[in-house]
């Protein structure tokens, strides 16, 4: 279970989802091997519509419908608690940044070409709107046979950013600054999506087990 600051609710987790795009579908066989597969999705109601390469082993693999899970990642990087502000003489160990959300959900294969050819053309629009409205009629028909269709229900959606929430403001300005000094894409994006992020620190040490039970047992008067 997620400690609260960093989960991310189901309508947050749908929007990182969309804006990623693509994520890998992750089934398993009878035997318990693991096959896994990076696929662009586009929402249709309460499904994801994918397509997959007729010569991938994947769909042939197992009996379909079946479980599977669907992970999405965006940007992750090391995060060095030399930027934490400790007390003298106390030191806890370094992390990893990063946001995830899995989709959770049963997997249909469908060999039908008429249906392969729309999710085809439904795929390319939502990226590229002018390129899905000059697609050729030959081509579509010559791809619906390379294909194969693929639908998942969303079942069940776990998300997780996991973005020094629970660090001080300036803490956090120290670790975007860090990961901006590293010069890669990855680390500046993290550093984007930190600093997006709300801090949820406490300013002062949670004592309020402690002072509940002063409360209600009063020292005894001597």
């Amino acid at each position: 279970m997620n400690p609260h600051y960093f989960t991310l609710d189901r309508e947050p987790a749908l929007e990182f989802v969309k804006e990623q795009g693509a994520g890998t579908l992750v089934t398993a066989r009878a035997d318990g091997t693991i096959d896994a597969t990076v696929m662009p999705i586009v929402f249709r109601g309460d499904n994801l519509i994918m397509h997959m390469a007729r010569f991938n082993d994947h769909w042939k693999s197992s009996d379909f419908p079946r479980p599977a899970a669907m992970i999405f990642t965006g940007a992750h990087d090391y995060i060095t608690s030399r930027d934490y502000d400790l007390p003298e003489g106390v030191s806890v160990a370094s992390t990893w940044d990063y946001t995830q959300v899995v989709i959770h959900g049963e997997v249909t294969v469908l060999d039908d070409r008429e249906w392969v050819r729309e999710a085809a053309v439904e795929l390319t629009a939502l990226w590229d709107k002018e390129e899905a409205e000059n697609l050729e009629e030959k081509y579509l028909e010559r791809a619906s046979k390379a294909i194969v269709g693929i639908s998942m229900t969303i079942d069940r959606i776990e998300g997780k950013a996991k973005l020094s929430q629970n660090r001080l403001p300036g803490e956090r300005a120290k670790i975007s600054s860090t990961l901006r000094d590293r010069g890669t894409e990855r680390a500046s994006k993290l550093a984007e999506d930190i600093d997006a992020a709300p801090s949820t620190a406490r300013r002062v040490p949670f004592l309020g087990g402690l002072h509940a039970a002063k409360k209600n047992n009063p020292p005894l008067a001597h």
